[in-house]
Order: structure tokens, then C-alpha cells, then sequence
């Protein structure tokens, strides 16, 4: 048994809960990570709507950090909700949607991550369009970035891809993400 150190945002106000466990494996620490983040927010799903992101990180048992989940909402902006950050007419919308997908990428491309390429390009693929759609690029570099993701996913079928050319695709997208802006 190894021991594991969780620590989360989610919950009651600005607390921040910390609490070990003893798992057989980095494996069983993820699903518990995941189960827990989701048994909490179940409880106090209302304050998470308050907040942008809510997460959690799991530690070795020296303090190393594992791994994170990080849980981000982002509201249509066909709600009328004023608490909705992102909309057509915020300005800052490409630029936030590019950080997400730098996010994504960059846990896809994990070692032993349980995103496939084919879900990151998927997401990655949904944020493009969505940006081009609702979002204020105003020939922005944000905007080149999102227009290459569209560009070079248009007209693919991502389920279709073998496993070797979903790799090939999303190295694509990951490389011009990288980039800076």
C-alpha cells in the first residue's frame, strides 16, 4: 500500500480540505481523486457554479505532486446568468478558451494519462469551433492559434483515426499550442 496525500478547493466557501489514504496503486488514487471531487460537488454543486474552476491535487507521500484534476465551467452564453464569464462579448473569451485548451493538451499528453488523443481532439476540436463561433478574436493571435486548430481538424473524422495517425494530429495541435501567442 502506498500512502496519498488529497487536497481540494471543492466544498463550502474558500476552504481548502487535505486528508491522506492508503491506496494500493497511482491507479486507485485517480479513481478515488475523481469519485471524491465528484461525491463533493455533488454536495455543494451550487458554490461550484460561483467559481470558475474547482480541482484536486494528489501528493506522494514526500509532498511530490502526482497529478491534479481541474474542473472548469464555462457557461453558454445563451444563459443569461451574470456570473457567465465567458461571452461574445468579453473580450478576453479567446484568450481564455486558448488557456483551457492549452490545459487539455497538456494533460492529454501526460505519461499514463487516461485522456486518449482522440478525446483531447475531440474537446480540443469542440473549443476551436465554439471560439470562432461565439468568441471576439479581432485578428488576434489567440485567434490564429484557434483558427489552425480548426483548420487542420476540419473534415476529420477523429473517431475514425487509428490510434498512429490520432497521435500524428494531436502532436499537430499540442506543437502550435505550445507556441507562444
Amino acid at each position: 500500500m502506498q500512502t496519498f496525500i488529497f487536497e481540494t478547493d471543492a466544498g463550502p466557501g474558500d476552504t481548502r480540505f487535505r486528508w491522506e489514504a492508503s491506496l494500493a496503486s497511482v491507479r486507485d488514487a485517480q479513481v478515488e481523486a475523481v469519485r471524491t471531487l465528484g461525491e463533493m460537488l455533488r454536495d455543494d454543486g451550487p458554490e461550484f457554479w460561483k467559481s470558475e474552476e474547482t480541482g484536486m491535487t494528489v501528493f506522494s507521500a514526500n509532498g511530490e505532486i502526482l497529478f491534479r484534476l481541474l474542473l472548469s465551467s464555462v457557461v453558454s452564453p445563451t444563459l443569461t446568468d451574470p456570473t457567465a464569464d465567458i461571452t461574445r462579448d468579453d473580450p478576453d473569451a479567446c484568450r481564455k478558451a486558448l488557456w483551457e485548451m492549452r490545459e487539455i493538451a497538456a494533460a492529454a499528453s501526460l505519461q499514463d494519462s487516461p485522456m486518449t488523443d482522440q478525446e483531447a481532439l475531440r474537446t480540443l476540436t469542440a473549443i476551436a469551433g465554439w471560439v470562432q463561433a461565439e468568441a471576439p478574436t479581432d485578428g488576434s493571435a489567440c485567434g490564429d492559434v484557434v483558427g489552425f486548430v480548426t483548420d487542420v481538424t476540419a473534415g476529420v473524422d477523429i473517431d475514425a483515426l487509428d490510434r498512429h495517425q490520432a497521435m500524428e494530429l494531436f502532436r499537430q495541435v499540442e506543437d502550435r499550442l505550445a507556441r507562444p501567442t
